[in-house]
């Protein structure tokens, strides 16, 4: 099995209908605090000198998020992820984003990501809104001259014109979620990942 540590946004060996392909996908966390530090210095130093960190079996402590997972999405297709709480939802969607890399499995994605995968995720609380629009266009790799165009369309549709130049840790939970929703929208993605913020 391929082990990729990061996502791929290159189309080698994705076919051309599709904006996703995941296999063999697995993730590892520890449940314990002091362990996961312990786990962690340890893979590090292995690193440093050259030692193989084993990525496909569990630690002490551990247990796995996503276990080997496979799936591809097509242009046009919507996916819906279903399942109990502690089941990994989350966890998949922020592999697909980039915030996690996979232990074991290889991730491609073709085309821009946009996600609304937390409530306020990826605002920074103390810039403005206006501030926070230009940070996550930037991001997703949107040029300045996209954002700007794009800017009043944003603003109508999360409805936050005389808040715009307020920090966004004044806004309510609607306005930020509107406003993450607006922005992701806007600026369209090719796969848009959205968790429960809905």
């Amino acid at each position: 099995m391929k082990v990729d540590k990061s996502i791929s946004t290159e189309a080698e060996g994705l076919r051309t209908d599709l904006v996703l392909q995941v296999d063999g996908v697995s993730k590892r966390f520890c449940s314990d605090l002091r362990w996961s530090m312990l786990l962690g210095l340890r893979d590090l130093a292995c690193s440093m000198v050259g030692i193989p960190v084993k990525y496909d079996t569990l630690r002490s402590h551990e247990f796995w998020a996503v276990r080997d997972l496979s799936f591809a999405l097509r242009k046009g297709e919507t996916l819906g992820i279903i399942g109990r709480n502690g089941a990994g939802k989350s966890t998949l969607l922020r592999l697909l984003t980039g915030i996690f890399p996979p232990d074991t499995g290889t991730l491609r994605v073709r085309g821009r990501v946009g996600a609304l995968i937390a409530l306020g995720a990826g605002f920074h609380p103390h810039m403005t809104g206006l501030e926070n629009i230009q940070l996550n266009g930037a991001i997703l790799g949107i040029s300045r001259e996209e954002i700007k165009r794009n800017l009043d369309a944003i603003v109508d549709f999360a409805e936050i014109g005389e808040f715009l130049h307020a920090p966004v840790a004044t806004y309510s939970s609607g306005m930020r979620v509107r406003l993450g929703f607006a922005i992701a929208a806007r600026m369209n993605p090719d796969l848009l990942l959205v968790d429960e913020v809905l």
